[in-house]
């Protein structure tokens, strides 16, 4: 089956990160077709309304798109001959230089409900994702706003293609799992990675107990871990049959939490040799973004991409 992600093109080294790793992606991910979008610089809103009253000002403004669309099909021709000497088929190439209307996180957004890609990738620019999120960075935007279409960060060049799904046992894990196994698609000789993490009672609760009563919480908290994950396993059978996928095709790795989950994941990924790691946006209970696991992970994956699922 055909899928279709969006590339957004800057002409930026942090740009050419995530058009690397979008053509290196396309050598394990079968029938992987792109669209590279590149949104227009904004034009004078005192030039618009002028042209609506005077010919001079509406020639100018004219030539002044004219010249912005030419050098936005440029930009993106650019790109698309970079992705054909990664050995991605020019076939599978379109290219779409949008006119700004809102503001580059917008325009996107509204260009991923317009045509219902399946991802979108953007680069993260060579600063941290809190530094991104104070200066409102496209990045930041389209990770905290994008409210169907999967987000895939992609922070600096990515050694590795393989991929790691993290999974707490919620629905958000869930429709991450068919997002990943989706991309997968039906390959039969493909590997469905799962890492999950034990939670501790540090990890939900920051009160000190007692002993006693801190042993009783943690057991709590781990049976209803194990009653969690042995539902979504349930419910991963029917994603992995939808896909086209087999049971065996499935690789778990159970680990416990040292520090932190996020850093556990991300611990264990690196170990893994894995350069992406998908994971859904709330965990458990439907937590908020702010503070979550998912976050933590975007705040600190380098040099990987990460695959945020709503």
């Amino acid at each position: 089956m055909q899928k279709k992600i969006a590339i957004a093109v800057d002409g930026s080294v942090h740009c050419g990160c995530a058009v690397r790793y979008a053509a290196n992606m396309a050598k394990v991910l079968p029938e992987l077709h792109f669209e590279l979008v590149h949104v227009q610089p904004s034009l004078s809103q005192y030039l618009v309304d002028e042209a609506e009253r005077k010919a001079k000002a509406n020639k100018a403004l004219q030539a002044l798109m004219k010249a912005n669309r030419e050098a936005s099909l440029e930009i993106l021709e650019k790109v698309r001959r970079q992705m054909v000497q990664q050995g991605v088929d020019a076939q599978r190439i379109e290219l779409c230089s949008r006119i700004r209307t809102t503001g580059l996180a917008e325009d996107l957004l509204d260009e991923c409900r317009s045509k219902s890609y399946d991802a979108v990738v953007l680069g993260r620019r060579g600063v941290t994702y809190l530094q991104e999120l104070v200066t409102g960075s496209v990045t930041a935007n389209l990770l905290e706003h994008s409210q169907v279409t999967p987000v895939w960060m992609v922070d600096g060049d990515v050694p590795d293609n393989r991929i790691v799904l993290a999974v707490d046992g919620s629905q958000n894990a869930l429709r991450a799992l068919d997002h990943y196994a989706f991309m997968v698609g039906g390959q039969k000789d493909a590997k469905i990675h799962i890492i999950h993490v034990k939670p501790r009672l540090r990890d939900i609760c920051t009160i000190d107990f007692d002993s006693q009563s801190m042993a009783a919480a943690e057991e709590i908290v781990l049976d209803s871990d194990r009653h969690c994950i042995d539902q979504f396993y349930s419910q991963a059978l029917g994603v992995f049959k939808k896909n086209g996928l087999e049971t065996d095709q499935l690789d778990i790795e159970t680990i416990e939490s040292r520090f932190s989950v996020a850093g556990a994941i991300l611990d264990a990924a690196r170990k893994g040799g894995f350069g992406t790691i998908v994971v859904g946006r709330r965990g458990f209970k439907n937590s908020k973004f702010s503070g979550s696991v998912s976050r933590s992970i975007i705040q600190k994956a380098t040099h990987m991409a990460v695959w945020l699922v709503p």
